[in-house]
């Protein structure tokens, strides 16, 4: 699998984090991602400072980052992972979509994988939101097509709903803590 996306071109190009920590080291890999700054308040940044790179290091998940021309300024990122899901019985979802999502009969939970964490600066181009989840659902289905699963999820705030529900997901319900939507959708 590529680690460097061919989008160079456009202004930008995408880069895993484990890319940048193998080619400049966890030290000037780390000053680059303390300089991200998103477009609204958000943990997000607390994430790509403090918890990426440690979460890469132990296969936790993966973070693949959209930097500009310059290879200076970080425009967004997109960090997915694997998540099991438990889907309650008092959830949005057609029969036909849960039937589709595999979920274990006896315990409720479903394979899925995750897209924890969906970010953008102000100085990113128009749509580069939608440029990342894009990285993010090919990367997935790769990794569909080598070990299964077709099942993603996310969790959103009320307000994110629409644009999410523009990617092709769907919501199922709230979360445990009842502070963020899960949604999901197949690939």
């Amino acid at each position: 699998m590529n680690h460097v996306d061919p989008t160079q071109d456009r202004g930008y190009s995408i880069v895993s984090l484990s890319t940048l920590l193998e080619y400049l080291g966890e030290e000037k890999t780390s000053n680059i991602l303390s300089s991200f700054k998103s477009h609204m308040e958000s943990d997000t940044e607390m994430f790509l400072r403090e918890k990426a790179i440690e979460m890469e290091r132990r296969d936790i998940s993966r973070t693949y980052i959209g930097l500009s021309s310059d290879g200076i300024s970080i425009l967004g990122y997109v960090t997915v992972s694997i998540k099991c899901l438990r889907v309650p019985d008092d959830n949005c979802l057609s029969n036909e979509a849960l039937e589709k999502m595999n979920i274990d009969g006896a315990t409720g939970i479903a394979q899925s994988y995750l897209i924890g964490q969906l970010s953008r600066s102000k100085d990113s181009p128009r749509g580069f939101g939608s440029v990342l989840m894009e990285v993010a659902l090919r990367h997935l289905t790769v990794s569909k097509s080598a070990v299964g699963c077709r099942l993603v999820r996310l969790d959103c705030y009320e307000e994110l709903i629409p644009y999410y529900g523009g990617h092709g997901f769907r919501p199922i319900t709230r979360n445990d803590d009842g502070t963020l939507n899960q949604m999901m959708r197949l690939i």
